[in-house]
């Protein structure tokens, strides 16, 4: 069952270069789903920038915890959500789902903002943060995020 947090998705089938020589997905091919779940997600909020050289986006983070296999020709549905936001960075949290519905991986990365013209992170862009703030109700404070991690050790 997905978590009703998780409001924008993306499907993507398993191609035969995912699969490895056991018969399922190898597991760093999760991550290349991941980003194009990311690039999805960032198009329909306006943030691709008009040239390379503009400011961007840098994966600082990125980690995942695998459920169950995925096999070749499957549909994965990928959801996606921004859970919190710093001055700079933004986390988004994945859950991938098989074509029955099965929960077969759960991922986090965390994407800084980033002037590559001036080599340095800067602030999340005014446009892109209300951009989020109207899309994602209930956005967690990036400090109750970094005290549960310390916690309970769990991205």
């Amino acid at each position: 069952m997905v978590d009703e947090r998780f409001r924008f998705s993306t499907t993507l089938e398993v191609r035969w270069r995912d699969v490895d020589a056991m018969g399922h997905v190898n597991n760093a091919v999760y991550f290349s789903y991941l980003e194009q779940a990311r690039l999805h997600y960032l198009r329909k909020r306006g943030f691709t920038p008009a040239r390379p050289a503009d400011i961007g986006i840098m994966i600082a983070e990125a980690s995942g915890k695998s459920r169950s296999p995925l096999a070749l020709s499957e549909q994965v549905t990928i959801y996606a959500r921004v859970s919190a936001l710093r001055k700079s960075s933004f986390f988004l949290e994945y859950h991938l789902h098989g074509e029955d519905d099965r929960l077969v991986a759960t991922a986090r990365t965390v994407q800084v903002c980033y002037d590559y013209t001036q080599g340095r992170p800067i602030p999340i862009p005014d446009q892109w943060r209300a951009a989020i703030t109207t899309y994602e109700p209930g956005l967690w404070p990036a400090t109750t995020i970094d005290q549960r991690r310390r916690a309970h050790d769990d991205p």
